[in-house]
C-alpha cells in the first residue's frame, strides 16, 4: 500500500504542474479552452490526494508496520478512533491532511466559481494550484513530508500514539483549527486575484466575506478547544500557556479577526482599501508560518514535532510569497486610495480603526515573543506576554462595547447621552458590585503591587464587560421596538428572534461580542487564583489483588478547603482490549489518589487525580524501553470556582535520593506468575512514601466555558444560512 500511496502523491504533483501550465499559458494567451483544463485538473487533484489520505489511514487502523509513519505514531493496541486520528499526531501525516483540506476547499470554490467568466477568476485558480503544488513537492522531495516512507524491514511493533494526544478533544481539536488554517487559501486566493488583475471593484470582497468567516470561525474554535484540552490533560492548572504553537494560531485568527471588522468600514465608507488587502495577505502567511512553527521544530513546545528537514523550504516558500504579493500590493496602491476620509477618531469607523490597530499591534507582539528564542537568546514566558496582554484585552473589551453604540461620521460627544450614557452607568454599577462580591467571596492575599494591579485589571475588566453587555442589550431593545413599530403582531421575544435571523451580520455579530465579553470576564478570576504544593506521608497496606495500596491520614488546607488523603493506588491499565492479550506494550501503570474535600468543613467531594505511565516499545526489537507519564487531573466545578488537584512525583519517605521507580518495579510485580517471586517482589516496595499533590483554586473558569461554547454557537449561526433570504 506504500506504493499507492506515494504514485497518488506523485500523480496529484504531475497533475498540479500540468495545471499550473495550462492555466498561465490560458491566462497569457486568452486560451479558453487551456483554462478549462487547467480547472478540471486542479479539480481532479482532489480525488488523488483523497485517495492517499485513504491509504495512510487505512494503513494506520491495519497498523502495517511497513510504513515508517505507521510504526512511529501508532501500535496494534490502540483504540480504533486514536488509530484513525493519529493520522495528524506526525508531521508527515498531518502535512497530507493540511494537502487534502487544501484540495478539498480548492474543488469548492472551483465549483462555485464554474459560471463566472471574468479575468481573476483564472489567476485565482493559478495561485491555489501553486500553493497546493507546494505541499505535494514536499510530501515527494522530503522525507520528513513523506507519509509513506517504507520500514525495512517491518517494525516488530509500533511505538503508539503520544499519550498527551489520547483525549477526547484531540480527536476533533486539530482537524478544526486545520480547517481554520488552510481555508483561509481561499479568501487570500479570491483577494490576491483582485489584486493582480487590479479588478478591484467591490465585489471582490463580497465573495470574500463568508470564506473569512468560515476560516476565523473554526480557528477560533479550535483555540478554544484546545484551551479546554490544556485545562484537561497537561495537569497545570491552566488554559493558556502563551506556547509556541498556541501563539502561532492566535496570531492568524487576530489578523482575521481585525479584517472583517475593516471589511465594514471598506463597504460602509469606502476606507481602508488598502489596509484590507495587507490584512489578508497577512492573515494567510501567518497561517503558513503557524504550520512552519508547529512543523520545522525550531521552537519546542508541547505541541511542536521534532526537528524537521521541510523547516528551509517551508520559510523560503513563506517569504518568497509575502515578498511577492506585498509588492503588487504596493504596485496597485493608486487603486486603492480611499474614497474618505476620517471625520473623528471617536465615530464608529474611528473605533474600528483602533481595534484594527491594537489587533495588529497585538500580533507583532506576539510574534516578537514567540521568536526571542531565535532573536536574544531569551525566551519570553507567560508573565512578558501578560504585560501587555491584558491592558491590551482591556482595551478590546472598551472598543467592543463602544463601537456598536457610535455613530458613522460622528464623534462621541454628539451621541453620549443618547446611546453611551446608560450602559456606562450599568458598567459603574456592576464594576462596584463585583468589588463587594470578591472582597467576600474570593480569597485576596496579603498586597504586593502585583496583586493591586491584577485586582485593578479584574475590575476594570468586569465593569468594561458589563458596559459592553448592557451596550449590546440597548441595541438589541433598539431594534425589536423599532421592529414592533414596523410589523404588527409580533410579540417582543418573536421580533428579536426574526430580527436576528434577518440580520445576523450585525445582531449575531453582538452574540459573539457577547460570548468574547463573558470569555474574558472567566479570565478576569484570574487575578484571585490561589495555588499551593503539598506533600503527603503515605504508608503500605497489604492487598490480596494485583494493587498495591497506600494509605494515608494526612490533611492540608487551601482558602476554604480541606483536603484529606486516604488511598494512592499503583494499578495497571490495558490500553485497548484486554481480551487480545495482556503483555509488556499495552500495560499502563496508573498512581491512582483518592482525596476526601471538604469546604468550609463541609463534605465536598471525593476527588481522584492520577499520573499515568505509558510504555514507549521499541520499533525495532518490540522490546519495553521507558515509560511516558501523563497527568490526570481532578477538576471538582462549581459556577463560583474550579478546584483543580494534581498528583505529582512519587518520592522515598526520608526524601534522601532519587525518586522511586515505583512504575518499573510494578511491572516487574504485575508480570511475574510464581508466588514465592511475586511475594518477595513484593516485600521491595517502599514501606513508606511521599506522594506531592499541586492544588489550584481557579476562580469563574465556567465563564470562560460558557463564553467557548456561545462563540460556537453564535459563530455558526452566522455562517450557517439560516433565515437568510434566497436570491
Amino acid at each position: 500500500m506504500n506504493d499507492l500511496g506515494a504514485v497518488c502523491l506523485i500523480s496529484s504533483f504531475s497533475i498540479l504542474l500540468f495545471s499550473i501550465i495550462q492555466t498561465s499559458y490560458g491566462i497569457f494567451k486568452n486560451d479558453s479552452r487551456a483554462l478549462e483544463l487547467g480547472r478540471y485538473t486542479l479539480m481532479a487533484n482532489f480525488a488523488v490526494v483523497l485517495l492517499a489520505f485513504i491509504v495512510l489511514v487505512v494503513q494506520l487502523m491495519r497498523t502495517d508496520l511497513s510504513n515508517y509513519y505507521v510504526a512511529m505514531h501508532s501500535s496494534e493496541h490502540l483504540p480504533l478512533f486514536y488509530k484513525m486520528t493519529s493520522v495528524w499526531s506526525g508531521s508527515s501525516g498531518s502535512l497530507l491532511f493540511w494537502n487534502l483540506l487544501l484540495s478539498g476547499f480548492t474543488f469548492v470554490v472551483l465549483w462555485q466559481t464554474k459560471d463566472l467568466l471574468n479575468e481573476r477568476i483564472p489567476v485565482m485558480h493559478l495561485s491555489l494550484a501553486v500553493i497546493t503544488c507546494f505541499f505535494s513537492f514536499l510530501a515527494i522531495f522530503f522525507p520528513d513530508a513523506q507519509p509513506f516512507r517504507e520500514f525495512q524491514p517491518a517494525a516488530v511493533a509500533g511505538r503508539g500514539l503520544n499519550p498527551l494526544l489520547q483525549h477526547w478533544a484531540m480527536i476533533i481539536h486539530p482537524p478544526i483549527l486545520y480547517i481554520g488554517y488552510v481555508s483561509f487559501a481561499i479568501p487570500f486566493a479570491i483577494a490576491s486575484s483582485a489584486l493582480i488583475t487590479g479588478q478591484l471593484s467591490e465585489n471582490w470582497f463580497r465573495f470574500v466575506r463568508r470564506w473569512s468567516i468560515f476560516s476565523w470561525f473554526f480557528l477560533g474554535t479550535g483555540i478554544l478547544l484546545g484551551s479546554k484540552w490544556a485545562y484537561e490533560e497537561l495537569g497545570w492548572g491552566g488554559y493558556w500557556a502563551w506556547d509556541p504553537v498556541e501563539n502561532a494560531s492566535l496570531m492568524p485568527w487576530l489578523l482575521s479577526t481585525a479584517f472583517l471588522h475593516s471589511m465594514i468600514i471598506q463597504e460602509r465608507r469606502g476606507m481602508l482599501k488598502f489596509w484590507n488587502m495587507l490584512l489578508i495577505i497577512l492573515a494567510f502567511h501567518f497561517c503558513l508560518l503557524g504550520t512552519w512553527i508547529t512543523r520545522s521544530g525550531v521552537l519546542e513546545g508541547p505541541h511542536s514535532f521534532s526537528k524537521s528537514s521541510i523547516g528551509t523550504p517551508f520559510i523560503v516558500f513563506i517569504g518568497v510569497s509575502f515578498l511577492f504579493y506585498l509588492g503588487i500590493l504596493i504596485y496597485r496602491k493608486d487603486k486603492l486610495k480611499p474614497e474618505r476620509n476620517l471625520e473623528a477618531i471617536t465615530s464608529k469607523e474611528g473605533s474600528f480603526l483602533l481595534n484594527n490597530f491594537l489587533l495588529v499591534i497585538a500580533t507583532l507582539s506576539i510574534l516578537l515573543g514567540v521568536f526571542s528564542p531565535l532573536l536574544s537568546g531569551v525566551e519570553y514566558k507567560a508573565p512578558w506576554f501578560n504585560s501587555w496582554g491584558v491592558p491590551a484585552g482591556i482595551l478590546l473589551i472598551l472598543l467592543m462595547g463602544a463601537a456598536p453604540l457610535l455613530a458613522w461620521r460622528k464623534g462621541a460627544d454628539q451621541i453620549f447621552f443618547t446611546t453611551l450614557l446608560k450602559p456606562l452607568i450599568a458598567g459603574f454599577i456592576g464594576a462596584g458590585i463585583y468589588i463587594l462580591y470578591y472582597r467576600s467571596n474570593f480569597s485576596i492575599s496579603d498586597y504586593s503591587l502585583g496583586d493591586v494591579v491584577g485586582e485593578v485589571y479584574s475590575v476594570l475588566t468586569v465593569g468594561l464587560g458589563i458596559f459592553t453587555i448592557a451596550g449590546i442589550a440597548q441595541e438589541y431593545h433598539n431594534g425589536i421596538q423599532a421592529r414592533r413599530s414596523a410589523i404588527h403582531g409580533e410579540n417582543y421575544f418573536q421580533a428579536g428572534f426574526r430580527m436576528l435571523l434577518k440580520n445576523k451580520r450585525r445582531y449575531g455579530g453582538y452574540l459573539v461580542h457577547l460570548s468574547m465579553v463573558i470569555l474574558f470576564i472567566g479570565l478576569a478570576g484570574n487575578a484571585f487564583k490561589q495555588n499551593t504544593s503539598v506533600k503527603f506521608f503515605y504508608f503500605l497496606r497489604f492487598s490480596p489483588t494485583n494493587e498495591l495500596i497506600y494509605t494515608s491520614d494526612d490533611t492540608a488546607i487551601l482558602g476554604d478547603y480541606t483536603i484529606g488523603a486516604t488511598t494512592l493506588k499503583i494499578k495497571p491499565i490495558v490500553n485497548g482490549d484486554a481480551e487480545a492479550g495482556v503483555n509488556h506494550r499495552n500495560v499502563i501503570v496508573s498512581h491512582e489518589a483518592t482525596f476526601e474535600v471538604k469546604k468550609q468543613l463541609k463534605s465536598f467531594d471525593t476527588m481522584v487525580t492520577e499520573r499515568r505511565y505509558y510504555p514507549q516499545i521499541s520499533h525495532l526489537s518490540g522490546d519495553f524501553e521507558t515509560h511516558i507519564p501523563t497527568s490526570e487531573p481532578s477538576i471538582s466545578s462549581t459556577p463560583k470556582e474550579d478546584l483543580y488537584i494534581q498528583l505529582g512525583a512519587i518520592e522515598h519517605a526520608d526524601l534522601s535520593d532519587e525518586n522511586p521507580d515505583l512504575p518499573g518495579m510494578f511491572l516487574d510485580f504485575f508480570f511475574t506468575r510464581d508466588p514465592a517471586i511475586k511475594a518477595a517482589k513484593y516485600l521491595k516496595f517502599p514501606n513508606q512514601i511521599v506522594a506531592n499533590l499541586e492544588v489550584w483554586v481557579n476562580p469563574m473558569v465556567k465563564f470562560i466555558w460558557a463564553g467557548s461554547l456561545m462563540f460556537f454557537l453564535s459563530g455558526l449561526l452566522i455562517l450557517l444560512p439560516i433565515g437568510e433570504d434566497k436570491k
